[in-house]
């Protein structure tokens, strides 16, 4: 991965563009500045609809038809994690109405009330469904991207304001808006804090053994994690992919294995865990398999 870190302005950050979120392969690149004010009429009409629209299925389907970028940098041959290219220092964040609704009233003046007064954000803006906001904050770090966001994701909260933990990932796509009424600073101070790696003593445990990883089916693994109580979903990435891995090898049915995996681990929210399956399953995610999660318990050593 290279790093294309911070022009003069974050506008001019360049950003991959995709035809919809259903598209695993960028048709270009632009930047923020094109992104963002972009004045074509039949883009904001279309956003329009969206916005009026009030049947929850027929939303989902028009913001599955809207081109889309990846905040965070340049991807090459698909938009997997490992295909960031550039990294051009920004991180995009999604507050979503839904997880948001204890503010109360508050909620609507979000810009001007808490965004507009931190330095470090350089935009915040409409998100497409009207309903929500995104960030754009500029990252000093950004091989430790996942741990900037979880230092932002705790800031947040000081504030009472709870962000999309998916925004954590670098390939996070934002689908197109725009917002009428939005806050920009373009000499906003770049985060230079992030949360610090802990490393953990993992203690061994007796469990059942096979000859081959490949032999093992779910519940069998489950069991053993059970057995363990050594959590193998402690960062986001791992709770994730998991989630990703028990979709992709039983759908819905996923769900129950998911949950006896998280509990493990002492960050553990019912809510919030089946909140991301859900998500794992209207977007379609299937590009983890079992063997990750083989991986992650042999790093662990349950296995």
């Amino acid at each position: 991965m290279e790093n294309n870190l911070h022009p003069s302005t974050f506008l001019d950050a360049e950003v991959s563009v995709f035809k919809n979120y259903k598209t695993s392969k960028s048709y270009g690149i632009t930047t923020f500045r094109k992104w963002l004010f972009n004045d074509d009429k039949k883009l904001r009409e279309r956003v329009d609809e969206i916005r009026a629209e009030r049947d929850e299925n027929k939303k989902k389907e028009l913001k599955s038809n809207l081109w889309c970028i990846t905040g965070s940098g340049v991807f090459e041959n698909g938009r997997r994690s490992n295909n960031l290219k550039i990294h051009n220092g920004y991180i995009v964040i999604d507050i979503d109405y839904k997880d948001n609704k204890h503010l109360g009233m508050g909620y609507y003046s979000l810009i001007e009330d808490v965004f507009s007064k931190i330095d470090e954000v350089c935009y915040a803006g409409k998100s497409v469904s009207g309903n929500g906001y995104f960030l754009i904050i500029g990252i000093e770090y950004p091989e430790k991207h996942k741990l900037h966001f979880q230092y932002i994701e705790k800031w947040l909260r000081s504030y009472d304001i709870i962000i999309d933990k998916a925004c954590s990932d670098n390939n996070r796509l934002r689908i197109y808006s725009y917002s009428d009424n939005y806050y920009i600073n373009e000499n906003a101070t770049i985060l230079n804090k992030y949360v610090k790696e802990i490393k953990h003593t993992v203690r061994q445990v007796s469990a059942t053994k096979y000859v081959s990883s490949s032999t093992y089916t779910i519940e069998e693994l489950v069991r053993i994690i059970e057995h363990s109580g050594v959590s193998i979903t402690e960062s986001y990435d791992e709770y994730f992919s998991v989630g990703v891995a028990l979709y992709r090898e039983y759908g819905e049915a996923g769900r129950d294995y998911y949950h006896r995996i998280c509990r493990i681990d002492m960050q553990y929210d019912e809510h919030h865990c089946n909140k991301l399956f859900d998500e794992i399953m209207d977007r379609g995610y299937s590009d983890v398999s079992k063997g990750t999660i083989i991986y992650y318990m042999q790093q662990k050593n349950l296995i």
